[in-house]
């Protein structure tokens, strides 16, 4: 931990230097006039800032975001300076000073399975490759591999293909996928149980392995099938797999199928070179042919997985304190979460523009918003959180030790995606859970739908995200929350989720609402309340 938290400072410092930055066009785009009625400062919220800040959390250079990893702790900094410029109230961990000085960094935490760069990668003739793979740890607890030896090639996998038996020596070398797959329309859910499936036959193939003495099987992934579920349930250089209490995340699935000794999962780019070694081609119907015997065949494997029972990620929260001396002690808590998927096998980033640096960044305007305006009668919490993509690990955590009185947290105000047109919310239209039609819809949505109408934005019905966001810890806790959420999409959770992508309008539109939602329950001489399934959003009684 304390290895960590040394690199903060340069982190944070190289990626203020490294920032991607949003196009002049964008920066400089003329925001939309606030509504009649509105707060002045809701001015404050405008397409400008919320792509300076889309682009920065997007950018190659934070790498994916992905829980735990170097890119994560420099979005939590980057939302921990923005906080502390605008005067904003640590409301982290409380520092073992005598002073009980608070950070703006709250952490919790979590096991971690990782590969130790300084003993891992492949080396044959003039290529050396640090990365380019995954690796995903043996049944019988191998975890560390050091062969210098020579490529062994045995083909598809199949019995047929397997020799008596793998000498000491040994690399075995098969082909998992040739073709990348097709996915059309294909939803992503649908296109993770593909992959997933793909996980159960290499299990089989590397099965084999085992029963030939094998001590590891390289798998080359030429049509890039498995790159896409490798960050749930594969050990990557610089991206582990965490554990947060009992939950292993999506990687509990793969646990399943874990094989009998561990295996490498090679991306396109190495497994091209692995092929050019072994003087290996495949023709376009996937068959393979050998031009003639190599004569050189040596190559070096090394990788060794380590694992850290106690490693911390982290949020990132503060406060404003309200004006009024009634009310202050109550907080209203404004949410996103900062995590994204990281980096995938072939290098490729999961830059998760929509999901959720398009949450993120309404979180940072929402909060400036807030510090330059008039000052609120109820507190205002702002919770950027870590691990929602691993099971909304962050927002459990803050639930579960909130650094505010638990008790005194009268709303939640949650902010996952709101920067793309969908099947599910058009260009003028937005998702929100709970709705009308939910048990748990209070008087903060049905309040948002009345105001939505002074934005021209329409309010769908965003129920089948109600247990999958973080907003879902504070309802679990007996407090009222509404969440805003465009829906999936065709580059969600893709490496094509990028920030030129969003529509900077409509994320300004949905910010500026959020807020506003925010400001009138911080005014209120009434703290939400619960309604139930109703008519429609005005709150009628249903028929």
């Amino acid at each position: 931990m304390m290895r960590f938290s040394v690199l903060i400072p340069t982190l944070l410092a190289s990626s203020v230097l490294a920032q991607a930055v949003a196009p002049d066009d964008l920066l400089n785009a003329k925001p939309d006039p606030i509504p009649d009625g509105a707060p002045a400062a809701m001015a404050h919220i405008d397409r400008g800032g919320l792509a300076k800040h889309a682009f920065h959390f997007a950018s190659d250079q934070l790498g994916g975001r992905h829980t735990g990893t170097a890119g994560q702790m420099a979005a939590a900094q980057y939302i921990a300076e923005h906080f502390r410029s605008l005067g904003l109230k640590p409301l982290g961990d409380e520092s073992e000073a005598e002073d009980g000085e608070r950070s703006y960094l709250q952490h919790y935490p979590v096991r971690r399975t990782f590969l130790e760069r300084e003993f891992t990668g492949v080396e044959f003739g003039q290529y050396k490759f640090p990365d380019g793979f995954a690796v995903m740890p043996g049944r019988r607890g191998k975890t560390e591999i050091d062969v210098d030896g020579k490529l062994v090639f045995v083909g598809r996998g199949r019995r047929k293909d397997m020799p008596s038996a793998f000498g000491e020596n040994d690399i075995p070398v098969a082909i998992l996928q040739s073709k990348p797959r097709r996915t059309g329309n294909v939803p992503p859910e649908v296109q993770f149980m593909m992959g997933f499936r793909e996980i159960g036959r290499a299990s089989g193939i590397a099965k084999r392995v085992a029963n030939k003495d094998g001590k590891f099987i390289m798998l080359l992934d030429l049509g890039n099938r498995l790159a896409d579920v490798m960050q749930y349930g594969g050990v990557l250089p610089g991206k582990p797999i965490l554990a947060f209490g009992n939950e292993m995340g999506m990687g509990a699935m793969f646990g399943a199928s874990a094989a009998n000794v561990p295996m490498m999962i090679v991306g396109p780019e190495m497994s091209q070179k692995v092929l050019e070694r072994l003087n290996l081609t495949i023709d376009e119907d996937g068959a393979v042919a050998q031009t003639e015997p190599p004569e050189d065949v040596s190559a070096k494997v090394r990788f060794k997985v380590s694992r850290e029972a106690q490693f911390n990620c982290t949020n990132t929260v503060a406060v404003l304190e309200g004006s009024d001396p009634q009310l202050r002690d109550e907080a209203v808590v404004f949410s996103a979460h900062m995590d994204h998927m990281g980096t995938r096998v072939d290098g490729d980033v999961f830059n998760g523009a929509d999901d959720n640096a398009s949450g993120s960044s309404a979180l940072l305007e929402i909060a400036e918003a807030f510090a330059k305006g008039d000052k609120p009668k109820r507190s205002v919490i702002f919770l950027a959180v870590s691990g929602e993509e691993l099971g909304l690990w962050g927002s459990a955590y803050f639930s579960n030790n909130p650094t505010w009185p638990l008790e005194k947290l009268v709303a939640n105000v949650n902010i996952d995606m709101i920067g793309r047109a969908t099947e599910l919310s058009g260009e003028d239209e937005i998702s929100i859970t709970p709705s009308y039609r939910h048990r748990m819809f209070s008087t903060i949505a049905r309040d948002s739908a009345k105001l939505a109408e002074s934005f021209g934005l329409g309010l769908t019905v965003g129920d089948k995200f109600y247990e999958r966001s973080d907003h879902y810890n504070f309802a679990e806790k007996g407090i009222p929350v509404v969440f805003y959420c465009d829906g999936e999409h065709e580059d969600y959770h893709q490496v094509t989720d990028t920030a030129d992508k969003l529509d900077y309008r409509k994320m300004e539109r949905v910010s500026r609402l959020a807020y506003w939602t925010g400001w009138k329950v911080c005014q209120a001489a009434e703290q939400p309340k619960r309604l139930g399934r109703r008519g429609d959003w005005t709150g009628a009684e249903k028929n």
